[in-house]
Order: C-alpha cells, then sequence, then structure tokens
C-alpha cells in the first residue's frame, strides 16, 4: 500500500513540475514573441551587458525605428567601446537614415579593431555608391574580396559598381563568379542578363560589320537565357519576363 501511495505521489509531483514547466514556457512566449520583445526582456535583466542592446538595437532596425536603435546601440558600446558587431551596427543605422559619413566613421572604427573584416570593406563601399565616389567604391569591394572570395555581396556590389561606370564586360565576369557562389540566386541571373543586353547595345552602336552585329545578337541570346534561368528560379518576376518577351521578339 505505502509502494502505491508513493508512486501516486511521484506522479502528482511530476505533473506538478510539467504543468509548472508548461506555464514557464508559456509566459515566455508571451513575453518573447518578437525579437523586439526578447531583447527588451533581456535588457532589463541584463543591463551591464552589451550585446543585449545591441540586439535590441538590430531589432529596432529591422522595425525600421532607427532612432531608437541608435540609442540602444551607443548603449552597447558605451559598456564596451571596443565591441566590433556594434560598431558595424551602428554604421547600418546609420546608413539606414543616409548618415553617410557617420556611417564610414563606424565602419573605419570596426577595421581598425579588426583589420581583415572583409564585410566590412564592402559595407564601405556601399557608403561610397552612395556617395556616388564610384571608384572607390570599386576599390573598397576588392578589398572585400581579396579578404573573403566567398563572400557573394562582394562579387555582385563590384559587379553593380561596374556597371554604372559602363564597364559592362568586368561586371559579366563578377556576376559569373558571384554565380559559381550562389548557383540559386535569381536576382543575380536576372542582373547577368541586364548586363548582357547593355553589352549587346554597345556593339551594336560600334557596329561596323556584319560580324560585328551577329557578335551583338549572340549577347542578346545570352541575355535572354539569363532571364529564362530568373523565371525558372522566380516565375513571379515581372521585369524578368517582360524583357525575355521584348528581347525575343526584337530577335524574331
Amino acid at each position: 500500500m505505502s509502494k502505491i501511495t508513493l508512486r501516486n505521489m511521484e506522479l502528482v509531483v511530476l505533473i506538478a513540475v510539467v504543468l509548472t514547466y508548461g506555464w514557464a514556457t508559456y509566459q515566455r512566449n508571451l513575453v518573447w514573441k518578437d525579437d523586439l520583445s526578447l531583447w527588451s526582456d533581456v535588457v532589463k535583466k541584463s543591463p551591464a551587458k552589451a550585446r543585449p542592446y545591441n540586439n535590441l538595437g538590430l531589432a529596432y532596425t529591422e522595425k525600421g525605428l532607427i532612432e531608437k536603435a541608435i540609442v540602444e546601440i551607443k548603449e552597447a558600446l558605451r559598456l564596451k567601446p571596443n565591441f566590433i558587431n556594434a560598431h558595424i551596427s551602428l554604421g547600418n543605422a546609420y546608413m539606414k537614415i543616409g548618415l553617410t559619413d557617420m556611417a564610414i566613421l563606424q565602419y573605419k572604427e570596426a577595421l581598425r579593431l579588426k583589420p581583415d573584416y572583409g564585410e566590412v570593406y564592402v559595407n564601405i563601399g556601399n557608403v561610397y555608391i552612395k556617395q556616388g565616389i564610384i571608384e572607390q567604391a570599386i576599390d573598397e569591394y576588392k578589398k572585400g574580396i581579396s579578404l573573403k572570395p566567398g563572400y557573394v555581396p562582394a562579387h555582385v556590389n563590384l559587379a553593380s559598381a561596374y556597371g554604372l561606370k559602363g564597364l559592362m564586360e568586368d561586371a559579366v565576369l563578377e556576376y559569373k563568379l558571384a554565380l559559381k557562389l550562389e548557383s540559386d540566386n535569381p536576382d543575380i541571373y536576372y542582373n547577368l542578363g541586364l548586363s548582357y543586353e547593355q553589352l549587346a547595345k554597345g556593339y551594336e552602336l560600334r557596329a561596323m560589320s556584319k560580324e560585328q552585329l551577329a557578335e551583338s545578337r549572340e549577347l542578346i541570346v545570352k541575355a535572354i537565357n539569363e532571364y529564362k534561368k530568373t523565371l525558372m528560379l522566380n516565375p513571379d518576376d515581372r521585369q524578368a519576363k517582360e524583357r525575355m518577351t521584348r528581347l525575343m521578339t526584337m530577335s524574331e
């Protein structure tokens, strides 16, 4: 009898523990319904730690609440001045509201702390693009690639910068490199198609012979093929569909 009673008591205790645990989990889920509430909660519980403030700042950035993000990230840096990711987060926040010079200062501080941080060079390149300083952007993207050759955004952004300079052959090469690293990205195929289109227009304008006109047509075919690949991966891409249809009509 005592054994049965004990077993029943153990069962009651087990159920109580499970119910308590379940309630605690439910309460946490209520508090942590998104990153903003999660990191707000962590900041309240750990006000002396820098990382939660940075993550709260990132959550505000995701919500588009940039001024609030800046306040939290600055607090992270007050607690930990050499916090590299917080400098990057602050730079990104400044970029969101067009404070490009202040963004560069933060990115450069991150590089002072970690000179081989390839992604940060790409961020600086993005600032220069926004400022219209294309040559300097290209230099920064190249630095990023030299440190992190497999970083796809560096190749894509370098290709875009080449496109802005009218260096379409260089743009094509970079987009191809990006596709070797990320072959399932429809946007890269689309941009490669655009680059082939621009190259074709240039060849057509400069065409002095039948051979040069033939080269232009070959580039149009390549552009069509890239748009087809884009649509295979993203059938809803209206721009790719329109461009492909227009080029196919022109080449009939």
